[in-house]
């Protein structure tokens, strides 16, 4: 990969850790110095990172205390991003790094007006694993709101009572 024509993005997107250590290099810059960078669609370099599957920049970027809680154009997060990918080895970890640090999980997107939270249930519900779903568990502790409906008019609320489990129910409920 020629990372001198790449912008930090671009090298994330398509090169490795490596790749990315070079061009900060290259460029005579220390992480904490390029973690202001947005793209085209206003992502973040960590939001790059979780849709890029590329965990091992996302977990250097978050070593070395990049911002989170950052809204693309697109009106999503980081958990946004990393939803689709929360399967892929490494995606738990970081999650839960996410969740630690106070991404919200309430972050509405603009296309559907799904929360953040909604999105990794979504992704989530497709495989279950007991890890995802422990995590799951964990991050409807923090939601406050189960009713808001997104454009489709589905709530939180309304996904887990229809494809969630007896124990996230019993959470919600806990909750009332």
């Amino acid at each position: 990969m020629n990372i001198e024509k790449c912008d930090f993005g671009t090298v994330i997107s398509l090169g490795s850790l490596e790749d990315f250590c070079a061009k900060l290099e290259q460029e005579g810059k220390k992480a904490g110095e390029v973690f202001d960078f947005t793209d085209a669609k206003g992502m973040s370099l960590l939001e790059v990172s979780l849709a890029a599957g590329k965990f091992d920049i996302a977990n250097y970027l978050l070593s070395n205390n990049c911002k989170v809680n950052h809204v693309s154009s697109e009106g999503c997060n980081e958990f946004h991003y990393i939803a689709s990918r929360i399967r892929y080895e490494g995606a738990l970890e970081v999650a839960e790094i996410l969740l630690e640090r106070g991404v919200s999980l309430a972050q509405k997107d603009k296309k559907y007006g799904n929360s953040a939270f909604f999105t990794l249930c979504q992704e989530i519900f497709k495989v279950r694993t007991e890890e995802t779903m422990k995590f799951l568990e964990n991050c409807l502790k923090r939601i406050e709101d189960f009713d808001a409906c997104n454009k489709a008019g589905y709530s939180i609320r309304m996904l887990i009572n229809q494809r969630g489990t007896e124990r996230l129910n019993q959470i919600m409920e806990s909750k009332r």
